[in-house]
Order: C-alpha cells, then structure tokens, then sequence
C-alpha cells in the first residue's frame, strides 16, 4: 500500500514538474489566447465522437465479458466503464481501468481481472502499432521490425499466457477469446482517438490530414510512457515538439492536447465520480464461485 501510494505521489510530482516546464517555455496567456482565438465548430465536432469512443470501448468491454458472464446488461458495461475512469486517472498507464472488473455483478472476479487486463494489453498494443509504423516513417523503417513483433505478441497472447505464472489458471477462458474481433475494435478505437486530435488541431490551424495522423501517433506513443499522472504535461510537451512540424504553435499546440485530455478524460472522469456520489451507486459486486 505505502509503494502504491509512494508511486501515485511520484506521478503527481512530475506531473506537476513538466507542467511548470511547460508553462516555463509557453506562457499561460498564449495558450489562454489560442484558446481564445480557436474555431470551436471543430472542438464541438470532436466532443461529438466521445460517444463513438466509448461505444467502441463497452463494445470491446461486453464482447470480453460475455466469455465468463453470458448474460450481461449494456447499461452494467458501460457503468463499469465510467466507473474505471475514476480510478484510473490516478493510476500509471491507466491501469485503473482494471477496476472495470469489479463493477460486474454475480460475476467470477478473478476472470474479470485476468480479461479486463487482456483488455488493456489489446489498447495498449494497439496505440504501440500506431506509434511505431509512424516512427518507421519518420525516422527509421528498423521500427517495422518492432511493429512485427508487437502483432507476433498479440495474436500469439493467448497461448504465451498459458506460460505466464496466474495467467495460466485461466487458460480455458482466455482461449475463447476472437483476437481478430478484440485487435480490430482496438485499431478502431485509436484511430478515433487520432481523429479527435486532428479535429482539434484544426480548431487552431488547417492541417494536411495525413502528416497529422503520423505526428499524433508518435504523440500518442510517447504518451503511453507512464511517468506522469493520466500522461499530464508529458503530452503537452510531446504536442509541442512534434506539432511544431505542422507549423502549429506552441500555445496552439498545448491547448489542442489540454482539450483532448478534457474530452476524452476529464469528462468520462467527472462522470465516474457523480456515479459514486450517488445513494444507489452501484457497489463492487460480490465475488462468485471463489
């Protein structure tokens, strides 16, 4: 618990330290004035594909689910999602939306872990595969190498995890997994990740569509690395390096990544919060068959 806490400390404080960085090389009142001077009918077009973004979510979410528990409501999965926001905007890489799991009633507890972690793994491999094959254009095609590998690492997953200590209790319920339905909902749902960016980034500057989604990906690659809190300030500072090819501003450049945080985070958050202000808030369901 006091390494939990230690680590979630940790986070804040650099959090905190590139955001004063950030602040040191933008002033607040040029990103205040980007802000200002932004076309929000783009801003508003990209709040629009939040519901796009967490239907592919509790889509990717059920199918997972529905392996352990047949019978599983649509309003439950997305609760349960909203509910793991809370937790995961406090945690490294998001793990918190493991707690997803929890928000199962009369479910296996222990198989909603292992396959809300199979989750993850499948966004996070996903925006990897992004990252790299625009790294490989950018830089060097050698990062195609590590995109095959990364595509060898998940459609082998299943049977590597029945050589990994836990994982391999649950074998039989990872094996019904449909990898092809769970790698291509995950590939969707980045891709309207990089779509909101781009809508956004037009709110402050008309960019080429294209050049866009390969600097957004390599963004959203150096945002996965899980120093800092909900990738806070990190993503700030990457947008500004790599949108400045695009000859966005830097104030342009953080205000456009500052508002795809409150879209895509901060709302979902707030939500997940009211949810456990409520007196009938839904509780972590009680384990089943443990």
């Amino acid at each position: 618990m006091l390494k939990k806490k230690s680590t979630l400390v940790f986070k804040i404080i650099i959090s905190i330290l590139f955001l004063i960085f950030l602040f040191f090389i933008i002033k607040p009142q040029h990103i205040l004035a980007a802000l200002k001077n932004a076309d929000m009918l783009w801003v508003v077009l990209a709040l629009l594909l939040l519901p796009l973004n967490l239907f592919l979510q509790s889509m990717r979410w059920k199918f997972l689910v529905t392996l352990s528990k047949e019978k599983v409501s649509n309003k439950e999965i997305i609760l349960s999602i909203l509910y793991s926001f809370s937790y995961s905007i406090f945690t490294p890489a998001r793990l918190g939306e493991i707690g997803r799991a929890f928000h199962i009633s009369n479910s296996k507890k222990d198989e909603m872990v292992v396959l809300a972690f199979y989750e993850k793994f499948f966004a996070f491999c996903s925006l990897l595969l992004f990252g790299l094959i625009s790294l490989s254009f950018y830089q060097s095609f050698y990062y195609l190498i590590a995109v095959v590998a990364v595509l060898l690492l998940m459609f082998f997953s299943k049977y590597i995890a029945q050589h990994l200590p836990y994982f391999n209790k649950f074998t039989t319920i990872l094996k019904k997994v449909h990898i092809a339905k769970i790698f291509l909902i995950s590939l969707l749902f980045v891709f309207v990740y990089i779509l909101q960016f781009y809508l956004i980034l037009n709110a402050f500057r008309h960019v080429n569509i294209f050049s866009t989604f390969f600097f957004i990906s390599i963004v959203m690659l150096v945002n996965a690395i899980p120093i800092t809190f909900s990738g806070l300030g990190l993503r700030e500072l990457a947008s500004v390096y790599f949108f400045k090819q695009l000859l966005i501003s830097p104030g342009q450049a953080a205000s456009a990544s500052l508002l795809l945080f409150a879209i895509n985070i901060l709302i979902p958050t707030l939500c997940g919060f009211f949810l456990h202000l409520r007196p009938t808030h839904a509780k972590i369901a009680e384990s089943k068959g443990q």
